[in-house]
């Protein structure tokens, strides 16, 4: 599955913060490590609703993420 956190790049003067890239980068990390992590704990109930939880949250903190880069790239 690809990476929910790929947003197509246009115009390189409107390039984000580097503490926001660099954020935008850790969410990248920790989803690939969640995804690579699921398989091992597929049999496990608990484990595999805590992972598919922490997805839905990884996806919610990179809409913001982005909502805040557009805010910031806008001006």
């Amino acid at each position: 599955m690809q990476s929910p956190f790929d947003f197509p790049h246009l115009d390189p003067s409107c390039d984000p913060p580097e503490q926001y890239v660099a954020a935008l980068e850790l969410l990248v990390s920790l989803w690939g490590q969640l995804r690579a992590f699921r398989p091992a704990c597929q049999h496990d109930e608990f484990l595999s609703g805590f992972t598919a939880e922490l997805e839905n949250e990884l996806v919610a903190a990179g809409l913001v993420l982005a909502i805040q880069v557009e805010l910031l790239t806008a001006q």
